[in-house]
């Protein structure tokens, strides 16, 4: 059987996004940080994140979540508190380190991204990310279950 051209595209966008994927892990992991500790740093904020709100975040159950969390406190990033709101919501709040750590990758991260992406010229990323686009959305609904 022969290839077909949308499957040879479809295995192309799989290995591209894996390797994208690796390339970003290994770049976040140089930093001492896992890849989903980098993704709950980044959802905290100033105020703080309720646990269960970084869980969703990250779709992870909650006993995953807490194991994130206990690492990244025993590393000093981060602290829990009780929300005043609600006493059995507890909030998930950046120390100095954590705080520190953050402002320290993610422009990092984000210049990676840049230059990662700048194989490619405006025009080019401009119409790859509407034929991603159109891609994501064209699914048909009795499809997407």
């Amino acid at each position: 059987m022969g290839k077909s051209l949308a499957r040879e595209v479809y295995w192309l966008l799989r290995k591209t996004s894996r390797r994208l994927k690796a390339e970003s892990r290994k770049k976040v992991e140089d930093y001492g940080i896992t890849w989903p500790q980098f993704h709950a740093l980044y959802h905290i904020g100033e105020q703080g994140t309720p646990a269960h709100e970084l869980a969703r975040e990250l779709q992870c159950n909650a006993s995953n979540m807490t194991g994130i969390i206990d690492r990244m406190a025993e590393n000093g990033w981060v602290y829990r508190e009780h929300s005043r709101e609600d006493r059995r919501v507890w909030l998930v709040k950046l120390t100095e380190a954590g705080t520190k750590l953050k402002a320290e990758i993610f422009p990092r991260h984000q210049q990676f991204i840049e230059a990662r992406m700048g194989v490619l010229n405006e025009d080019e990323l401009l119409t790859l990310k509407n034929l991603l686009q159109k891609l994501k959305d064209g699914v048909p609904e009795e499809e997407n279950r």
